[in-house]
């Protein structure tokens, strides 16, 4: 069975030979220990290629070891997504950690992994100007985002090699466009100007429509849509809020995009309690991702609840046993999360988020260990997992 398939049978709720398994990035220090340097996806390692060899060289970079990383894997689902236009300005280094990008200076944090990024020339405004500026950005007319081919470059680069390779996995795309982490002023709107709100989400999911209809063009399989707007106590906005400004969008986009043939999911980490119902059921969508156990949300009450209807994605824990835990935590994780989400298909094995810089590599690479232990399959042969389709 491919990769593919699995993932197919997965979202049909079929029952696949084993639970496929998925991650949509892989930071450092891990990307390092499985690529034995750091992917050219990765901060700062991107703005150097760019900057010393060039955009050509950067893309194909970014094809080979995405592709490299799930061959090693033997993930069944490959995350692929627009890159930067040819036309964007080279990079320039000014200093150990940091870049002059286009208009933008950008610091990394090497102790944390963040970047910071800030104008070239930043012009003082205060938050009321501002507001003003983004409300006339809102009532523009919409224009359509920029969808050229050489933005397609990684991933038609990808599909390239997947095929020389013979791997046929299945295609994820991250097409989040409805998430509630805004400035203050955005989240007052909801009650003072929900005019403005609606507008802007209707101008979003437009956006977002547009996008994931090349997507689907070019060999998506599921698109994942929405966008964080909960912590571990629970929604940013009000329930009410959420169905009456969010929903509405997701729904069409996920309407939108079924009709071209894609699977969607609905994405936020967070505590989703106060709203599973519109989020899951009321938006139409076919799976939820980033599902966060640490935030309450128990794969197996999801499962027992929704998993007739809804495949779905997750629920490695990288708060705690990733990141703090040992490897036998790790593994015993793993194997929980198989167990829970086992049964008439409806899921997908990966983090919460994405295996971000605190996460210890040994610790992730356990908890693969102990999926393939316990689904049989192949090991580490020659510093690489098995993929066996």
């Amino acid at each position: 069975m491919t990769g593919k398939e699995r993932v197919l049978k997965a979202f049909r709720h079929e029952e696949p030979d084993r639970t496929p398994i998925f991650e949509r990035l892989i930071k450092p220090p891990t990307d390092v220990v499985v690529l034995g340097r750091e992917s050219a996806t990765s901060f700062p390692e991107r703005l150097r290629i760019w900057e010393e060899e060039g955009w050509e060289v950067l893309m194909e970079r970014q094809a080979r070891d995405t592709v490299e990383m799930v061959k090693r894997l033997g993930f069944d689902m490959i995350c692929l997504r627009m890159n930067a236009p040819k036309t964007s300005e080279r990079p320039q280094r000014i200093g150990a950690y940091t870049w002059r990008v286009g208009d933008t200076i950008q610091h990394y944090l090497p102790e944390t992994g963040v970047v910071r990024s800030a104008p070239v020339y930043p012009e003082p405004i205060d938050e009321e100007e501002q507001e003003r500026r983004i409300i006339a950005e809102v009532e523009w007319e919409y224009e359509a985002p920029d969808l050229s081919e050489d933005r397609f470059y990684v991933f038609r680069r990808a599909e390239e090699l997947m095929a020389e390779a013979g791997m046929d996995w299945a295609v994820y795309v991250s097409n989040y466009s409805i998430g509630t982490a805004l400035p203050r002023f955005y989240l007052e709107w909801f009650y003072r100007a929900p005019e403005l709100i609606h507008r802007y989400y209707e101008k979003c999911s437009r956006a977002a429509i547009d996008r994931g209809r090349k997507y689907a063009e070019m060999g998506a399989t599921v698109i994942g849509l929405g966008g964080d707007f909960a912590g571990n106590q629970g929604p940013m906005i009000s329930p009410a809020h959420y169905e009456e400004f969010i929903v509405p969008r997701i729904r069409e986009q996920a309407d939108a995009l079924n009709r071209e043939g894609v699977l969607v999911t609905n994405t936020s980490d967070g505590n989703l309690w106060p709203v599973i119902e519109p989020f899951l059921i009321g938006t139409r969508v076919d799976g939820y991702g980033e599902i966060d156990g640490i935030a309450g949300m128990d794969l197996g009450v999801l499962k027992e609840q929704y998993g007739g209807r809804i495949c779905f994605l997750g629920n490695l824990d990288i708060k705690r046993v990733l990141c703090s835990g040992t490897v036998e935590d790790s593994k015993r994780m793993m194997i929980e999360c198989i167990e829970k989400g086992w049964g008439n298909g409806g899921h997908v094995i990966m983090t919460s988020n994405v295996v971000h810089r605190d996460v210890k590599p040994e610790n992730y690479l356990a908890a693969l260990e102990a999926y393939w232990d316990y689904f049989g399959g192949g090991n580490v042969v020659s510093g690489e997992w098995c993929n066996d389709q």
